[in-house]
């Protein structure tokens, strides 16, 4: 059983961090205000202007941020800036981190290498969901769903989607972003799959680069140790349709032997109208009188 995090309410204050890519200046007011709009008061980590190459700040500074906000009684939530490129280089330094109690940590994307990790380290439930100065800034977010997840308010919650393979499963949720997740192949740094509900999803990948990492978990045999899979809506991943339909239908071939349902077009990480999924609450798949992934255990206390 994961640890679970303190709901939110209204006034609480969330601490944001930039672990991945330099943020863009344009993008912050827009971000803050919306932090406010929701309800909770904005309280950035130092320099959050900071630039030091591809990334916002080495991985030590980063490492500062998190650990800073984790002490601070005052913050209940810690949010991810944006994503991009850099969270990788954070992997070696998280067991340094001490977290007293659970709180509530939220990103995508990039970000995926911090959630994996603590999901799986500290066995604590973290939420794949929009980021600040990025997804949540430009509007690209279902408000009503964010505000459900973190505030514990619901008895069940159905993210829509479509039915690739048929069959029912429940498990816990764990994956996100298809090009991190397949970096750790490999090392020792890759999550824990085993009887779980893999997610994969990704933005402007062309179809043979799909494929290429969907060989590559094939391969590695991750697809024989999961109870079933969901995939995102992958925008600006084909040009038409047609280009669609073979990579889904590549995805079958690869599970072929494996009885794993699987649900695509969901708007969880890369999408227009982003869902904030908890990952280490158990969800429920189930293609009967179809209606939609099932959430119906909170991830907050």
């Amino acid at each position: 059983m994961f640890l679970k995090p303190k709901k939110l309410i209204k006034g609480d204050k969330i601490g944001i961090i930039v672990p991945s890519s330099p943020i863009k200046n344009s993008f912050r007011n827009k971000g803050l205000n919306k932090i406010k709009e929701i309800g909770y008061v904005p309280v950035e980590a130092n320099n959050i202007l900071s630039n030091m190459d591809f990334r916002a700040k080495i991985a030590n500074e980063n490492i500062n941020d998190i650990q800073k906000f984790l002490d601070n009684n005052e913050i209940k939530a810690i949010w991810a800036a944006r994503g991009g490129y850099g969270s990788n280089y954070l992997l070696p330094f998280l067991s340094e981190i001490k977290i007293k109690e659970p709180k509530i940590i939220i990103g995508a994307s990039d970000v995926s290498y911090l959630l994996w990790y603590i999901m799986d380290h500290f066995n604590m439930v973290v939420f794949y969901g929009p980021m600040v100065y990025s997804s949540l800034a430009e509007g690209k977010v279902d408000t009503d769903n964010l505000v459900k997840i973190l505030e514990g308010d619901y008895n069940e919650i159905k993210v829509q989607g479509k039915i690739l393979r048929a069959g029912v499963c429940k498990g816990i949720v764990t994956g996100g972003c298809l090009s991190n997740f397949v970096s750790l192949i490999g090392t020792d740094y890759l999550p824990e799959v085993d009887e779980r509900i893999l997610l994969l999803e990704d933005v402007n990948e062309r179809p043979y680069k799909l494929d290429r990492m969907l060989w590559q978990i094939a391969e590695s045999g991750v697809f024989k140790r999961i109870k079933g899979l969901l995939l995102g809506e992958f925008p600006f991943c084909f040009k038409d349709n047609i280009e669609r339909k073979i990579f889904l239908l590549h995805v079958v071939e690869y599970l072929k032997g494996f009885d794993i349902p699987v649900i695509y077009n969901l708007s969880i990480g890369h999408s227009s109208n982003i869902h904030t999924l908890p990952f280490g609450v158990e969800i429920e798949i189930n293609t009967t009188n179809f209606k939609g992934l099932i959430i119906r255990e909170k991830g907050v206390i």
